[in-house]
């Protein structure tokens, strides 16, 4: 019987086996692949009037309830630190705030991703964060970044505590940059204590200038990229004011071996410069600033999920409660709520 056996040709078992195995496990991946959540991370800046009780509140349990049926993902929560024209950073311990820590409660209770994403308030001191530099003050230049270096770490070790799968070690710092081995060093001391992916949140006319994507696992934008000069631009004319930033996105994925983009800001305020200037505070509100906006927001709501070379988009911002300044590039306002639904949503899966 084995000498019998042994004259029989295998092939066709063997190939009808194999054929089995791929159908089935192509099968699977398909499956399951229609039951994953999205690898893309859809997201939402959950800010704050001032120095952020209010992601401890009532108020944060209701907006990201509302959040996630809009179908966001993640929150980016930016805690602060003060930072003085000598260079001096004032913060206290992430552990010790306590509205922190019950912020991460409630985004875990909600099932919300965090996106960790610490901020310099430089308010009083620089005109913006990409004004702060110190010329040739050394001394300045040791402060900022000896104080700068035990906030982000203390930052990184709470989020590592709290389970954030993302972090920003720095945010529009345009003019610090340049001292690369400060970064570096900044960069393997946050990586001593956080186990999560880190990026660096690059303003979107700074991104290929930042000399460090290689130390980091995300290259991360505010993507406040100009798409139009036009006054009233229509949809076709949004659409292709997409080309040229994603482009330059691509070439520099490329330049540092695939890397993805993460846009850690995207937003669109109220206001006829809006797709001219995207960044700009000046708030005009209109019938047709409001079409204007959300054609902006519909266009990158289809773009940039699009794109293979971006990861994820984290629009700015929504503001729990109510307060005044949530007018400025809101996302609670009617058709930026409806637009995130459409794309997002649970009936666009």
């Amino acid at each position: 019987m084995i000498r019998a056996a042994s004259n029989l040709n295998p092939w066709p078992f063997l190939g009808a086996l194999l054929w089995y195995s791929v159908t089935a496990a192509a099968a699977t991946a398909a499956a399951t692949s229609e039951a994953a959540p999205s690898v893309f991370m859809r997201g939402m800046t959950v800010s704050c009037p001032g120095y952020g009780q209010i992601w401890g509140s009532s108020s944060m349990t209701e907006s990201l309830g509302q959040l996630r049926d809009l179908g966001v993902e993640w929150v980016s929560i930016h805690p602060y630190a003060g930072v003085r024209q000598d260079g001096t950073i004032r913060h206290s311990p992430a552990a010790e705030t306590g509205y922190l820590s019950r912020a991460v409660e409630i985004a875990s209770d909600a099932g919300i991703k965090l996106f960790w994403k610490p901020h310099l308030a430089y308010w009083g001191s620089f005109g913006w964060r990409g004004d702060i530099e110190f010329g040739e003050n050394n001394a300045a230049w040791r402060r900022f970044f000896d104080g700068y270096r035990e906030f982000i770490v203390d930052q990184a070790r709470f989020a590592e505590a709290a389970g954030a799968e993302l972090f920003a070690v720095g945010v529009e710092y345009d003019k610090t940059t340049s001292r690369e081995s400060e970064w570096r060093t900044l960069i393997r001391a946050v990586r001593e204590v956080y186990s999560g992916e880190i990026t660096y949140a690059a303003n979107w006319d700074q991104v290929e200038a930042v000399p460090f994507w290689d130390a980091l696992d995300w290259i991360g934008v505010h993507a406040y990229f100009p798409l139009s000069e036009r006054t009233d631009p229509d949809r076709d004319a949004l659409w292709h004011g997409w080309d040229a930033p994603l482009a330059k996105l691509r070439a520099l994925s490329a330049a540092h071996g695939g890397k993805r983009v993460v846009f850690a800001e995207i937003g669109y305020n109220l206001s006829r410069q809006a797709a001219e200037q995207p960044w700009s505070n000046r708030f005009e509100d209109s019938q047709a600033n409001r079409a204007l906006r959300l054609r902006l927001i519909e266009v990158a709501l289809e773009r940039v999920e699009a794109e293979p070379v971006v990861g994820g988009m984290f629009w700015w911002k929504w503001m729990p409660g109510r307060w005044s300044s949530e007018r400025d590039f809101s996302m609670r306002r009617e058709g930026a709520r409806e637009s995130l639904q459409q794309h997002w949503g649970a009936g666009a899966r």
